[in-house]
């Protein structure tokens, strides 16, 4: 179901009451909105839970504008999830920005009910439904942008709990934004430019659907058919043939890769290696000559010749039909506005594996970065192009460490040194640095 949310009319069209109102940022109209819906006092918080009388438009109900604002005010500051927890007297509204989950918004338990009611509507879920988890989609836009919501609740002992996954149908990030230095981006266009399996890693949340979608973006032409299978779909990438699964789980990876074999397909992209059909169907389209992309759950980038083989892919055939892996992370970006350098001292520079007195930079807060210290995310890198003499090692069954001796030998840099390259620069801190490298906290450290 598509919200009424747009910027130029609706419930939640940004009021030009006077001067002050007209001097404010688009995000502290939002937030002023959503402090004024959550503290309406108890007569309108049991407006919430009352039918609507005739003469109250739908739109204007406290329920509905409050879901809209936070829909819009979560755009604004660029998060990924909402999370809508009641607990014993009040609800808590959370949202996930830059990987960290936080508060911004408490409003009385007493209207919560109305709330629920109206994001089920808005995603198709069954309103009378209360105990079993539910899955439902909705979309709406904001200053010019698409986004679409997964929505999902289940049932907790203060009640029923929603998260919201907020996705930008558009890609908002190119080919050359994503962080690759230049050795690197030859690498990839090279994987890319020839049939092949080329495979994302990484665990969950670290970018890989924003990394596949973007490739498509460069690949897409009308010389080129490309079909992608997804569950769901999370970017529109004009120029392809997108296929969400059923959310009945009917339709699976293999079997739905099996059927657009049989479509003429240039390029297939698959949203995830989940099990040995898919697998087996996946090397063998990239042997018959397709570049087929798709993702992996592995920690580096030669930890997923490995995993293949666990998923019963025999070395001939993968040595044939692989092109090469790229590992990533999603790592905080220090604001440049108010980041302070320090010079690390013996035992920090010990535990990072620095030179002692090596400057880094750590996070201090401003207005630019709402006191954060942080501004977006970069991805870090770990690119390993297949070459000849990778290829020979994966037929002769050598290890995920010795094919990595291989790769760094013909020169791929591991996660590790390109997270130090954006620690020395200024551009993250120690604590994303070590969180990227596996090294203890200063915490962890001292508990050992």
């Amino acid at each position: 179901m598509r919200l009424p949310v747009a910027l130029s009319s609706g419930p939640l069209c940004i009021r030009k009451a006077n001067d002050r109102s007209r001097s404010m940022t688009k995000e502290e109209h939002l937030k002023s909105e959503l402090k004024r819906l959550s503290e309406e006092g108890a007569d309108a918080v049991r407006r919430l839970t009352e039918p609507t009388p005739r003469h109250f438009a739908l739109e204007e109900a406290p329920a509905v504008l409050l879901t809209e604002a936070l829909l819009r005010l979560a755009s604004l500051l660029g998060a990924s999830d909402i999370h809508v927890s009641p607990g014993e007297e009040n609800v808590l509204v959370r949202f996930r920005i830059d990987g960290d989950l936080r508060d911004h918004l408490s409003f009385p338990k007493e209207g919560y009910p109305a709330v629920c009611a109206r994001l089920k509507i808005s995603s198709g879920m069954n309103v009378a439904e209360t105990h079993l988890p539910q899955d439902g989609r909705l979309s709406f836009s904001f200053y010019g942008k698409e986004y679409d919501v997964r929505v999902s609740s289940f049932l907790t002992i203060h009640g029923e709990t929603f998260v919201l996954r907020l996705l930008v149908r558009d890609c908002p990030f190119t080919f050359e934004s994503l962080g690759y230095r230049p050795s690197e981006r030859a690498a990839v266009k090279r994987m890319l430019a020839k049939p092949g399996l080329v495979l994302i890693t990484g665990p969950t949340g670290c970018g890989k659907s924003t990394t596949l979608a973007c490739f498509l973006l460069m690949l897409a032409t009308r010389s080129r058919h490309i079909v992608t299978i997804e569950d769901p779909v999370e970017y529109i990438v004009s120029g392809t043939d997108q296929l969400s699964l059923p959310s009945d789980g009917k339709l699976r990876f293999a079997d739905a890769l099996r059927s657009v074999l049989r479509q003429d397909p240039d390029i297939l992209m698959v949203g995830e290696i989940r099990d040995e059909e898919t697998a087996r169907t996946a090397v063998r389209a990239a042997i018959t000559g397709r570049l087929l992309l798709s993702t992996l759950h592995t920690s580096d980038a030669a930890a997923a010749i490995p995993r293949l083989r666990d998923l019963g892919i025999r070395d001939g055939f993968l040595a044939d039909a692989l092109s090469g892996v790229i590992a990533q992370r999603l790592v905080k970006r220090l604001c440049p506005h108010c980041r302070r350098p320090y010079m690390t001292d013996a035992k920090e520079a010990s535990r990072l594996g620095l030179p002692e007195g090596t400057t880094l930079f750590r996070a201090a807060g401003c207005e630019r970065c709402g006191g954060r210290g942080t501004v977006g995310r970069t991805a870090v890198h770990e690119v390993l192009e297949v070459s000849d003499r990778i290829r020979d090692g994966i037929r002769k069954g050598c290890s995920a460490s010795e094919l990595a001796f291989l790769a760094r030998e013909d020169g791929m840099k591991t996660l590790r040194e390109n997270a130090e390259a954006l620690l020395l620069s200024g551009e993250i801190d120690k604590t994303e640095y070590c969180r990227v490298c596996g090294i203890p906290t200063e915490e962890e450290h001292e508990q050992t």
